[in-house]
């Protein structure tokens, strides 16, 4: 038999042994050894013994590197994707928050010194599900389609994607809170305001409690049970900014801050 079909037999099945340890190999040698099964002359069998025989190890080998490369980059890339693309869609819902409180700074929506600047509002408040510091409801809310709130220990929040969402404002005599009972510090809250997402514990795979604050930055710190996960282990108001934990949290993807807010001039 001629030398090059040979060759090109050897060249095949080093190449799927190869791609047992370098696993992104595994698909380029299944195909390979494919096309040169599929391409073998037409001879007598016993001619071909030699180089059937390395294709089928080839071909056994390519396998069991394409179910490696399965189970060690596709699949967990495949989940990482998703859990990307679940995280990214809660930043984008903080960012939707930051956008509704502009606007209740934009239009003096709560404005008790009547300065023209609105105040900060709590999740609740922005959604129409609670009243503006207990008073009246928004008649058209600033923020629509969120769910109905429920109780965690830092306050009423609205689960969406796997991540508990809330509003922190300052609170009168220092301080942030999220919880409606509590006495907010309306004029600090024209200019300061933090709001947390965190896993709610039923989604698999989100590892991660994400903040924002007045001016968009964006931070992320890690989430484990007893710790930024679930209703009962919320980030606190303060853990963006306080002493003991902010050095958890990490800049998202270094996100510049803007610069201004409304009614900064």
């Amino acid at each position: 038999m001629q030398r090059p079909l040979l060759y090109r037999t050897v060249l095949v099945a080093v190449a799927a042994l190869a791609s047992l340890y370098f696993t992104k190999l595994a698909l380029f040698a299944a195909v390979g050894t494919f096309i040169a099964w599929a391409s073998l002359p037409r001879a007598p069998r016993a001619e071909l013994r030699r180089e059937r025989w390395l294709l089928g190890l080839a071909g056994l080998t390519a396998l069991l590197a394409l179910m490696r490369f399965l189970v060690l980059e596709a699949i967990p890339g495949i989940v990482a994707g998703g859990t990307r693309f679940t995280e990214q869609r809660a930043i984008s819902r903080l960012r939707e928050i930051s956008f509704a409180e502009d606007n209740a700074r934009r239009h003096a929506t709560h404005d008790p010194d009547h300065d023209g600047i609105g105040s900060a509002a709590l999740l609740g408040e922005l959604t129409g599900e609670l009243g503006l510091r207990g008073g009246r409801r928004l008649t058209v809310p600033l923020l629509e389609s969120y769910p109905a709130q429920r109780d965690t220990q830092l306050g009423p929040a609205s689960e969406i994607g796997g991540y508990l969402l809330l509003v922190c404002l300052p609170k009168r005599g220092g301080g942030f809170t999220a919880r409606p009972e509590d006495a907010v510090d309306d004029e600090l809250a024209e200019r300061r305001l933090i709001a947390y997402a965190w896993p709610s514990g039923t989604a698999p795979g989100l590892d991660n409690a994400l903040a924002l604050d007045e001016h968009e930055h964006i931070w992320l710190a890690p989430a484990r049970p007893g710790l930024r996960l679930g209703p009962d282990a919320p980030p606190a108001c303060d853990d963006v900014t306080a002493p003991a934990t902010r050095s958890a949290w990490k800049a998202w993807r270094d996100k510049k801050p803007r610069q201004s807010l409304p009614g900064d001039h």
